[in-house]
């Protein structure tokens, strides 16, 4: 620990030493010159994979510092490029500028122009010089580099840190390079706040939310993965899901797996937590109208993530069975059975939890046919012992 904190000094004055000797250039003549910024961001990650975090750190906060000049040098040459009277006149029309660009020969300005648009397109400029200008200001962010150094801090057990430096890499994720960083970005964020909401005593979680609505960070943070979901956002396809289940007769189940499939994976997660979060607080909420509606939302919550499951396993048995069809719910797992990979995806994504809580929460709605008969399917199909055991305790003869 003593050497980590060694370098993290290291880093600092690395990234201080770099900021006040740029800023005391008012006029950025030159480019940076050295290895790119994203080549030091790879040396920062090597140094992750070899658990020299405080290397690590030093590398990534030099990343941020590098990248930061070299958006302060292409926002100089921009600027310096607008004082011919062939840019004043082409306006703030992108392609006119970049003509005016090529005509005047400002080849480095061009260059920075034509970077941008292969990268995010150009009507993510909406044909705009200075909405590109203001995108490449915003683009001194470096949000990889800040989850990186946000995952050694939770590493090192410093949450308050780590959730700082990943909060500002969420709060840039436009800027990620792989968007679907965005996603991990939140996972672990959720992950500590989870743990930080475990930490809190009884009482204190009871004070929290039993008294009234309470948004945790966990849920939030959940619920911000889930944004991006069309079928969670889509009010009316989550309800037609629960208004199938409360049909209640011996059918429902297999109506339910039949009609709905989802290929959202990276909201698997989301919804096995959630679901677990809402049955949870319902479990401890004093007023009754309440505990009902955190108990809807974990049913469709659950429900949701069942169906993203049984999609995904559906596509891998598609994949390695010849001739391979959905048939029934009890056919599907019972396959499952046959593969360990499947099973260990399962586990570790509390595939074969959701499936319980399904069955759980429909009981605690009221649905207790759907119930009995989901707990039978564990009991008799589940690839898993435990779930089947903790299914047949709940069965009512």
């Amino acid at each position: 620990m003593k050497l980590f904190k060694k370098f993290l000094v290291l880093a600092l004055s690395v990234s201080l030493f770099g900021e006040s000797v740029f800023s005391q250039t008012s006029i950025v003549v030159r480019k940076p010159t050295g290895e790119q910024y994203w080549y030091i961001l790879k040396q920062a990650q090597d140094a992750y994979d070899f658990g020299d975090y405080g290397q690590c750190i030093s590398y990534a906060e030099l990343a941020k510092n590098v990248r930061k000049n070299q958006i302060l040098w292409e926002q100089y040459t921009l600027d310096q490029s607008q004082r011919s009277r062939a840019m004043r006149d082409a306006g703030d029309d992108l392609k006119n500028v970049m003509d005016a660009l090529e005509k005047t020969k400002q080849t480095k300005a061009l260059e920075i122009v034509n970077s941008y648009i292969s990268t995010y397109g150009e009507s993510a400029f909406g044909g705009s010089f200075s909405r590109l200008l203001s995108f490449i200001q915003l683009n001194s962010s470096y949000p990889e580099a800040d989850y990186l150094i946000g995952r050694v801090y939770k590493i090192e057990g410093e949450v308050e840190q780590a959730s700082r430096y990943m909060k500002k890499a969420y709060e840039a994720s436009n800027l990620l390079s792989v968007g679907d960083m965005k996603y991990d970005i939140l996972y672990d964020l959720a992950d500590m706040a989870k743990n930080q909401l475990d930490s809190l005593s009884y009482a204190s979680y009871l004070e929290k939310i039993g008294s009234g609505r309470y948004y945790t960070d966990y849920e939030k943070y959940l619920l911000d993965v889930l944004a991006d979901d069309q079928f969670y956002t889509d009010t009316q396809y989550m309800n037609s899901m629960e208004k199938i289940i409360s049909a209640n007769d011996h059918k429902a189940i297999e109506r339910f797996f039949v009609l709905y499939r989802s290929s959202s994976d990276r909201s698997l997660k989301a919804l096995e937590g959630l679901a677990s979060y809402y049955e949870n607080t319902a479990s401890i909420m004093e007023d009754p109208a309440k505990a009902r509606i955190e108990r809807s939302k974990a049913l469709k919550c659950a429900a949701l993530g069942t169906v993203v499951a049984v999609t995904r396993i559906q596509t891998i048995l598609e994949d390695r069975v010849t001739d391979y069809h959905y048939t029934t719910i009890q056919d599907m797992l019972k396959r499952c059975a046959k593969y360990p990979d499947i099973i260990r995806w399962g586990n570790e994504n509390g595939v074969w939890e959701l499936f319980f809580t399904l069955a759980d929460t429909a009981e605690d709605r009221g649905y207790a046919v759907f119930a009995t008969d989901l707990f039978t399917t564990i009991k008799e199909c589940c690839p898993e012992v435990y779930w089947q055991e903790l299914a047949s305790s709940r069965i009512r003869n």
